[in-house]
This record gives C-alpha cells, sequence and structure tokens, in this order.
C-alpha cells in the first residue's frame, strides 16, 4: 500500500475475540491516520504486539528494533511475518553516518517518528535530523532511563514525547517490580534456596524500585531501601522499610537489587557484599552496573557458571552471585505483564499521532490528560471484569444471622 492509499484508507478495524484488539481498535478509531513512516524499538514478548498493528494506523512500520535481551523467539517469528526486523546494536546507534545511512534505507524522503525503549536514537539525533533527507517528526521514549538520554541533549533537535511518567505506565512499573522478585525468587529456587527469612537491599525507590521492595515484603523478605533523593528515602521509611548507610546496606543483605539506572554499584562496591550475596538488576545492565572490567584478567574474579542465569564470582576466598548476566532478572522467565502493559502501549501510539498530526517545536512533551482518561476508559470497559465474575466470600454460605 502506498502511502497515499494509506492516507485515503479507512481506520484499521483490529478484529478478534481478545479483548487486546478490541482495545486498540477503539483507541485508534480516534486517532489520525497519516502517509509518514515508523522505527519502532520494543520488546519482543507474548500478549505485547497488539500494539504494532494499532501503530500501523498512524504510520507505516518500517522496521521493528527487537530490544535483544527480551526477545522471545516465537514472538520474533511471528512479527517478522508482517514486519522487517532489524538488528538493534547500542554501538552502532552511536555513529551518526551509520544511523543516517540505515534510516535512508528504511524511509528516506518520509516523515518519520521514532519509538524508542532506552534512549539508543539519543546520541546521534542532532546530526540525524540535519542529515535525514525526509523528516524526522520526533521520538517517543518509553522509559526513565531513556528519558535521562534525551535531557542530556541540550537543546533538544526535536520534539520528544515521553510516556516514562506517566499514570497509565504505573502499573506497568509495579508489575515489573513483581516480575523481578518472582524471576529471583526462581533462580534461588532452583539453587535449593529460598527467599522469606532474608534480608535484602533495594538501591532505588522509584516506581520500579518501590515495586520491588513491595513484592520482597511481602514475601516474608526484610527489606533495606537506599535512593540518592531525600523525597524518596523519606518515603521508604515512611512506608516501613528500613534505611542505612550504603556500606552497612550492602554488606548486611543477602540479596542486593540495583533499580536506579545510575550505575548504582560498580567494581568499588564488591569488597562490601556479603559473602555469597546475590545481586541482581532492575533494568539493563548498561545503565544498572558499572562492572565492565569484572570479567577482566585484573580483576582476580574467577568465573563459574552454576545454573543458567546466575553466575558465581569468586575472589580471594569471597564470592557473590550475579543474576541475569546483570541486565533485567525479569526477562529470564518472559516477563509477563498481563492487559496493563497495553495502557502504556496505547500512550504510546497516540504521542506518535500527536507527533504527525500537530505542529510540534523541539521540546519535551506528555500525551495530555484528556487522551491519557480516554485511553484508561477504553481499557476499562475491554478489561474489567463482569460484576457476575466477582464471587462475595459469602456466596454459597449461610450468612450470620
Amino acid at each position: 500500500m502506498t502511502g497515499v492509499q494509506r492516507a485515503l484508507a479507512p481506520p484499521v478495524v483490529l478484529s478478534g475475540l481478545g479483548g487486546a484488539e478490541a482495545f486498540f481498535a477503539e483507541v485508534v478509531a480516534g486517532l489520525p491516520a497519516s502517509t509518514a513512516a515508523a522505527v519502532v524499538v520494543t520488546h519482543l514478548l507474548p500478549g505485547q504486539m497488539d500494539f504494532l498493528a494499532a501503530f500501523e494506523h498512524v504510520a507505516q512500520v518500517v522496521a521493528v528494533l527487537p530490544k535483544p535481551k527480551s526477545a522471545d523467539l516465537r514472538i520474533r517469528k511471528q512479527v517478522e511475518a508482517v514486519h522487517r526486523c532489524d538488528v538493534l546494536d547500542r554501538a552502532r546507534f552511536t555513529d551518526p553516518l551509520w544511523l543516517t545511512a540505515y534510516l535512508e534505507d528504511r524511509a528516506a524522503g518520509r516523515r518519520l517518528v521514532l519509538a524508542d525503549i532506552g534512549g539508543y536514537f539519543a546520541p546521534a539525533l542532532a546530526e540525524l535530523c540535519g542529515t535525514f533527507s525526509g523528516q524526522i517528526a520526533g521520538v517517543v521514549e518509553d522509559t526513565e532511563n531513556g528519558l535521562r538520554r534525551y535531557l542530556q541533549l541540550d537543546p533538544l533537535p526535536c520534539p520528544v514525547y515521553s510516556v516514562a511518567r506517566s499514570p497509565l505506565k504505573e502499573p506497568e512499573d509495579r508489575l515489573v517490580g513483581e516480575a523481578i522478585v518472582f524471576s529471583i525468587e526462581s533462580l534461588l529456587r532452583r539453587m535449593g534456596e529460598i527467599l522469606p527469612g532474608r534480608r535484602a537491599c533495594v538501591l532505588g525507590f522509584g516506581k520500579i524500585g518501590s515495586g520491588v521492595a513491595a513484592a520482597l515484603h511481602a514475601r516474608h523478605v526484610v527489606v533495606t531501601v537506599r535512593d540518592t533523593d531525600p523525597v524518596r528515602q523519606a518515603q521508604a521509611i515512611a512506608a516501613g522499610f528500613h534505611s542505612m548507610p550504603l556500606p552497612e546496606a550492602l554488606s548486611g543483605a543477602d540479596l542486593v537489587v540495583s533499580a536506579t539506572g545510575r550505575h548504582a554499584i560498580g567494581m568499588e562496591h564488591l569488597p562490601l557484599l556479603r559473602e555469597g550475596a546475590f545481586l541482581a538488576g532492575a533494568t539493563s545492565g548498561d545503565d544498572e552496573f558499572d562492572l565492565g572490567s569484572l570479567t577482566g584478567e585484573t580483576s582476580g574474579f574467577i568465573r563459574q557458571d552454576v545454573i543458567d542465569g546466575v553466575v558465581r564470582y569468586g575472589r580471594q576466598g569471597r564470592a557473590f552471585f550475579l543474576l541475569g548476566n546483570g541486565n533485567a532478572v525479569n526477562f529470564l522467565h518472559t516477563s509477563a505483564m498481563g492487559p496493563a502493559i497495553h495502557l502504556v502501549k496505547a500512550e504510546i501510539v497516540a504521542a506518535a499521532a500527536r507527533l504527525l498530526s500537530e505542529p510540534h517545536e523541539p521540546a519535551l512533551y506528555e500525551v495530555p490528560a484528556r487522551t491519557r482518561a480516554r485511553i484508561a476508559a477504553a481499557w476499562v470497559d475491554k478489561f474489567r471484569r463482569p460484576a457476575d465474575a466477582v464471587r462475595s466470600p459469602f456466596d454459597g454460605r449461610e450468612r450470620n444471622k
């Protein structure tokens, strides 16, 4: 279908039996179509791909760039049957010449929107906006770590929408925290260990970190929280979590979970870890840890693979266990989010539609509250449980008279 044909075509109708199809059909029904192109960075996970069909209503998806640590092979095959999937490589994306040539090959001369997860386009964005033969309409960034990378660009060379701090993302963030703890517990149980009764240190009390802390507490883990932001540290203490200086927090923890996205753990912190401690990350290992020299010959550490997803590093009679190779540990177990993930995915589609249908100056934007409310209302309509499916605890029992 040509760009003109796309513009004249009726709105995409996403038919199917699932609630996701019906939800996205209602969302895109209120969004304008365009002749533009889109390059989409995304996780390829079960139950999360319906938004790509919805994105096609807003712009032609000329390339999908799967996040390498979260690409389910079965889902990838399904996506490849419809869309072109290319390799996502952070090192190559920092090269303006390479990135420009890549996008010229995919969408030369067209308006182009970039959907990002993690700031992949940020390093070369300024040069890209000046050299691309078409027009970079803007970027839609999903994550907090990615938002930080775009905020480092001063000034921004094009409009950037962020959904990282959207209320529609909060359910996902809480579920991510639960998924991280689920994966940690699964790995420990495979090693003959359990979580209840242990002590944990959670670094960072943002939306994901607070979800991790709550999920650990629910599993009867004693949780200490460390956050460099005094407001968040106060929130953690007010929520009932312990607080202590970082050296004491690390040395007293059986489990350390980093959820800051700011290299909270470096080589200098490893001697502080308790003997046999488990170390896990909540986001990309490139963002959570600064352990580049861990595998070098001069580090003195000896690596030993324990089970899939767990590596033991030992030195001078002491050792710790790194979970998930330092990457987001929840992706070891697919990180299912359920229908809640569709809320923020729909907001990403809506942000792309705004970039392509309305004039924008180069600046940081968020989707308006009225659009979020419309998305939320559609989600509630499609995914709420029917009243007759919710049983009272008294159903089937004789009530006290």
